[in-house]
């Protein structure tokens, strides 16, 4: 996680401790730099472009962080937690699910899927593979 630099000349990003890029762009008295910011959310790095002001970067580096350790952007994946008897008794409870003509034929075909795949079952565990089979 950091600040980064992009080449002027090549577009390649790195890290500010580096002196000249690799296509031998001089870096460190430039002025025409870009800079961005690299961070992890949910386990994937992102990076984000922020422009030619270096303390802009580092400000919104800080915010990210900040963010972060708050849990603020963190969004749980409700996948996780959520079970496929869950999912489906509040899918059977809607009002408009209950209007449908097909609520019946709804029912059965969830009846049939919890048997099958198990009421237990956390919806982040279900694959395709796992429908097919």
């Amino acid at each position: 996680m950091g600040l980064l630099q992009e080449c002027p000349a090549c577009k390649k990003r790195f890290s500010l401790a580096r002196e000249s890029c690799l296509c031998g762009f001089k870096m460190k008295k430039s002025s025409g730099k870009t800079y961005w910011i690299e961070f992890y959310e949910f386990g994937r790095r992102k990076r984000e472009r922020i422009g030619p002001n270096k303390e802009a970067a580092q400000q919104r580096l800080r915010d990210v962080l900040k963010a972060r350790t708050e849990e603020r952007y963190i969004e749980k994946d409700p996948a996780a937690r959520l079970s496929l008897g869950a999912l489906c008794s509040w899918y059977l409870e809607l009002p408009e699910v209950k209007v449908k003509d097909s609520y019946r034929r709804d029912k059965d075909f969830i009846g049939h899927l919890k048997r099958v795949l198990g009421d237990n079952t956390k919806i982040r565990d279900i694959t395709t593979g796992k429908l097919e089979s």
